[in-house]
């Protein structure tokens, strides 16, 4: 009867520490740096190598530098809010070229009429499959146009503001190098603009 019991025990024991390797195999694979082998015929989502991405403390880093883990700067139901980083993608010699956008406050006064500073124009730059967040919802860059307004994280106030696109250059330039960050929440700041 001893030997059935302990039998049953080691049997219950193995199973548990098995689903227990199972589980941190699976955080393991789902929670890394992956390098991307691209292929001509896929469409990507990266950014270049030194796209400021907002911290969690209001800091500011390169792409490059976020390792998994890291907490960033998110957007999640109209409210700025933190995430954590779960995947970092890195592509060498990607295909496609980074579409750049220039932003601009939405309300944005002219010199002319006041004596406010004038806010100099907002350049992001992503593959043309990224996604942003616009006032009409989720859009890929290469659909946007200069009457879509993106979302911008103001650092000194800590609101978020929207900001309108005022030009769009396709094919701005290559990189031998880009990066894409996957969060917790779906989203986090380039450039202070919310990217998903």
């Amino acid at each position: 009867m001893k030997k059935q019991i302990l039998i049953l025990m080691s049997t219950i024991l193995w199973s548990e520490l098995a689903a227990q390797t199972e589980s941190i195999n699976y955080k393991l694979k789902t929670e890394e740096t992956f390098k991307v082998t691209t292929d001509k015929k896929k469409h990507y989502t990266y950014f270049s190598a030194n796209a400021p991405v907002t911290m969690a403390d209001g800091a500011v880093k390169d792409i490059a530098d976020i390792r998994v883990g890291e907490h960033v700067k998110s957007f999640t139901n109209g409210k700025n809010s933190v995430t954590r980083v779960k995947q970092v993608d890195i592509y060498n010699y990607p295909g496609s070229a980074l579409t750049a956008l220039y932003l601009r406050p939405t309300h944005e006064t002219t010199a002319s009429n006041s004596t406010e500073r004038h806010v100099e124009a907002l350049l992001l730059e992503a593959t043309p499959y990224h996604h942003v967040l616009t006032q009409r919802g989720r859009k890929k860059v290469k659909n946007l146009s200069k009457k879509d307004v993106l979302y911008h994280f103001e650092p000194a106030t800590g609101e978020v503001t929207t900001w309108k696109i005022g030009a769009i250059q396709e094919n701005a330039r290559r990189v031998v190098k880009a990066y894409n960050l996957k969060t917790v929440e779906g989203t986090y700041l380039i450039e202070n603009v919310v990217v998903n």
